[in-house]
């Protein structure tokens, strides 16, 4: 497996959305990828060939920072695509002094939280006011 990474949002809605599917998450469609890509300061993607097997996002506001998106299909799982990404995550952000770098597990894949405890993630307690917020 040859996989390249690259950074940027040049990437087609139709390949998101079919990268949500195989994943398991909900497909965005154009206009909300538009608005989530265009309020994210940096986009990772990891390919095989033309098809997009990985993302991974930030959004920053100087002080705090958030990973979003970090997705890896299910057929390239295990074999260091997410590692890849979340590396790349915390190497564009480990130096700016943030009083926090975070981002949510995804409580359906109990595997995910030993792998990011595996780059220093810890657990902590964390809040939604879900009453105003929408589906996604």
């Amino acid at each position: 497996m040859d996989v390249t990474y690259k950074e940027g949002t040049d990437v087609e809605t139709q390949q998101l959305d079919d990268l949500w599917a195989a994943i398991g998450w909900k497909p965005r469609g154009w206009e909300k990828w538009n608005e989530v890509l265009s309020k994210s300061s940096f986009f990772y993607t990891g390919w095989d060939g033309t098809r997009l097997i990985g993302t991974g996002r930030i959004v920053e506001d100087g002080i705090m920072c958030m990973f979003y998106d970090i997705g890896v299909h299910p057929d390239y799982q295990r074999q260091g695509v997410g590692a890849k990404i979340l590396e790349e995550l915390i190497n564009r952000v480990k130096d700016k002094g943030y009083a926090s770098i975070a981002l949510f597990a995804w409580e359906e894949n109990p595997a995910n939280i030993p792998f990011y405890e595996k780059f220093g993630f810890v657990r902590t307690s964390g809040m939604e006011l879900t009453k105003y917020m929408r589906p996604e």
